[in-house]
């Protein structure tokens, strides 16, 4: 497992997990956020997604919508959300509301208290999105991703692909503890590295 600096430029904000194990399912070896945001924009990808998840995006909690109109839906708010993050990681302000802490949530609903390697969420611009990118919280405007996920469900629990994030998330965590890197102080150290 390596950390990958997304936004290098001032000063990394966001970094993502890079998987090296054989038999992970992409062709190339990239990182998690780039691996999501991949994903979400191959209309071939959302369309078999789409239909083996028809009876979820049919379940009325999104309203009534076909496969193809989710797939616009998806390219769209997948790209409104990265340039979104993007804005958001160069800013770099850690006061108000323009800044990476508006935009993750923790994945518990009911923590509203923010501390380190808390697990966290970003959703997509809509009022009602599905999507999630999921990341561990380091410090203030810190993050790590570990991964990206269409969620049509209400509990992670409730689909595999949701499931697998879950582990990854407490995966990469408990990596953060082991290797150390708990805090803002710990990934300065990183950083020298890049």
């Amino acid at each position: 497992m390596e950390l990958v600096p997304i936004f290098a430029d001032p000063k990394p904000s966001i970094f993502a997990v890079l998987f090296d194990e054989e038999g992970d399912e992409t062709e190339e070896n990239v990182d998690e956020f780039r691996k999501a945001f991949s994903l979400w924009g191959d209309v071939e990808y959302l369309e078999r997604f789409f239909e083996e998840n028809r009876l979820d995006l049919e379940s009325g909690f999104y309203g009534n919508m076909t496969v193809s109109e989710a797939v616009e839906v998806t390219l769209e708010e997948a790209q409104a959300l990265e340039d979104k993050l993007y804005e958001l990681a160069e800013n770099r302000q850690f006061d108000g509301s323009d800044n990476l802490e508006a935009i993750f949530r923790s994945l518990d609903n009911n923590d509203y208290k923010t501390t380190s390697l808390q697990r966290s969420k970003a959703y997509g611009g809509r009022r009602k999105s599905w999507l999630r990118i999921y990341a561990i919280r380091i410090a203030p405007n810190l993050f790590v991703i570990t991964g990206g996920a269409i969620k049509l469900t209400l509990q992670m629990g409730e689909r595999a692909h949701t499931r697998k994030e879950l582990m990854k998330l407490d995966r990469v965590r408990y990596f953060l503890k082991e290797e150390g890197l708990i805090d803002e102080s710990d990934f300065e150290r990183l950083e020298l590295d890049f």
